[in-house]
């Protein structure tokens, strides 16, 4: 799966974002977000099913990946200011990704889930999550 479209799309959809990246893990995404509020794809993973078929190969793979999103706000200690501001945030950002397809082969984007990542000193990090579904396959496989 491709990180550059999904980029694409929230930079569209998402204009007030100050900053839009990509990274390998959750602690390099929050390395990566230095002005806010800010958005950073985290490299998908991926699961396989079976392979249902004789002397070719069919599998649908289902690869997720998480959006971090950043905020800060330093109106209150105990981060009540900055979650108010995330609560603005996420609903565009599954707005912009529930249901779009990326690519043809692919399947609509679903939303799987969240996360509180991070806490302190007002700047908040919160983690989206997100599934699409593709089929590899190979006939005639030795």
């Amino acid at each position: 799966m491709q990180l550059a479209p999904v980029i694409a799309r929230i930079d569209a959809q998402m204009p007030t974002l100050k900053q839009i990246t990509a990274a390998a893990s959750v602690p390099l995404a929050i390395a990566s977000l230095k002005t806010y509020p800010s958005a950073c794809v985290v490299m998908p993973r991926g699961n396989a099913g079976k392979n249902g078929l004789t002397n070719a190969v069919s599998q649908r793979v289902d690869d997720s990946f998480a959006v971090i999103l950043a905020v800060k706000n330093v109106q209150d200690m105990f981060g009540a200011a900055a979650a108010a501001e995330m609560d603005t945030l996420r609903p565009l950002l599954t707005a912009a990704l529930l249901g779009w397809t990326f690519d043809a082969g692919y399947d609509p984007i679903e939303y799987v889930g969240y996360q509180l990542v991070a806490y302190q000193d007002g700047l908040l990090f919160w983690s989206d999550h997100f599934l699409t579904r593709h089929t590899v396959r190979a006939i005639g496989a030795q």
